[in-house]
């Protein structure tokens, strides 16, 4: 099993000079977090680097892809999950801003086929389910080849990358994560008194929206990130 090392590279901390990115094996990851060591995912790694496109601009998101669900490494998730069905899919691109920002009430299995950087927000910044300031967001290394588990309700979105090729991720989620909602549940998060039912864009997934991301914002997206949509400077 090849060693990973989890130092952020100088080059990448220079480049962002006013920003602070962390390594997943900081002490400050262990609220959102644990990094998973010991799985055998070099064939599954390989196999997403083969058969997942980067796109020219923007990223690309797949929640289930049945070429990545068929290798071992992926039952021995399933703990993590309480032993539910679960889905593994990719989500790749040249995604430099935070944008948004998401949650689940679940785990989320994230790994780093190519190295990349996230940005991570406890739930309990999130004021009244109304917004979010995006300081108090964290950055993250992963390198390639890591995997990490995000704990339910952590505020993510994205990834974003470190080089200008783009990134490339695999995610593995509960089955039916992030599908378009039943058309009883869209309008229960429209008409509902509930303000976390408001955030509620798909299955299983809370949403806010940077006013800056018009993507977002013309999909009807709750709009509560206050501050600036951070960036990341790639290599």
């Amino acid at each position: 099993m090849q060693e990973i090392n989890y130092r952020v590279p100088s080059d990448l901390i220079a480049k962002n000079s006013t920003s602070i990115i962390l390594s997943v094996q900081s002490s400050r990851f262990e609220q959102y977090g644990q990094i998973l060591e010991g799985l055998d995912i070099q064939d599954l790694l390989e196999k997403a680097a083969e058969i997942t496109p980067i796109p020219d601009e923007g990223n690309i998101y797949v929640p289930s892809m049945k070429e990545l669900e068929t290798f071992d490494s992926v039952d021995a998730l399933a703990p993590y999950y309480g032993n539910q069905s679960i889905q593994v899919g990719f989500c790749n691109g040249r995604n430099q801003s935070m944008n948004g920002l998401e949650y689940h009430k679940s785990p989320e299995v994230i790994m780093a086929v190519t190295e990349c950087v996230l940005f991570l927000c406890p739930f309990d910044h999130l004021q009244d389910f109304e917004s979010v300031r995006t300081i108090d967001a964290e950055l993250f290394y992963l390198p390639k080849g890591s995997v990490v588990l995000i704990k339910a309700n952590v505020l993510h979105l994205a990834p974003c990358m470190v080089d200008q090729k783009g990134f490339k991720t695999i995610i593995v989620l509960p089955k039916d994560t992030n599908e378009p909602l039943d058309p009883d549940e869209i309008q229960k998060r429209d008409s509902s008194l509930e303000k976390e039912d408001r955030l509620l864009f798909k299955k299983n997934k809370w949403l806010l929206a940077h006013p800056e991301r018009i993507q977002m914002v013309s999909q009807n997206v709750h709009v509560g990130l206050v501050g600036e949509n951070r960036m990341v400077n790639p290599l």
